[in-house]
């Protein structure tokens, strides 16, 4: 499943970037606008998971732990209830992330741009100072 969900600027991969990039007034106002809202929508994103999470009989904290249990052999496995349990809110979880991608996907569209855009924006920030200081007294 590709993994789009929460794409914003200041989580990036490590793809290097050139500083020279260039990108117009207008395309950085539409990524500042589509910044705002997918911002928005991935604190909509967040609750809901915790709401999905909750649902399916564990805390947040209780997700987690199990989470990296699983992931360490050498830990003492949980019961199987609670293995139950985490993959019903894991699949709870991926079913909000699918939704939320397409939201983010038509927020970033109905700005007037392309998603590779928007990633080619946040991505070419990382490493751009002075892009970086546009697209912030835009969102501000």
């Amino acid at each position: 499943m590709r993994r789009f969900f929460i794409i914003s600027f200041l989580v990036l991969s490590s793809m290097s970037w050139s500083q020279n990039s260039t990108f117009s007034d207008e395309t950085l106002q539409k990524f500042a606008d589509a910044y705002i809202e997918v911002r928005n929508e991935n604190m909509t994103l967040q609750l809901n998971m915790i709401t999905a999470i909750e649902k399916a009989g564990l805390t947040a904290d209780e997700f987690n732990d199990i989470h990296l249990i699983l992931k360490d052999a050498n830990k003492e496995q949980p019961s199987a209830k609670d293995i139950k349990k985490y993959n019903d809110a894991l699949a709870n979880i991926e079913k909000l992330n699918e939704s939320i991608q397409e939201s983010i996907e038509r927020i970033i569209i109905s700005k007037g741009l392309k998603v590779e855009t928007y990633q080619s924006i946040a991505k070419a920030s990382a490493s751009d100072t002075i892009l970086k200081q546009k697209i912030q007294k835009l969102i501000n």
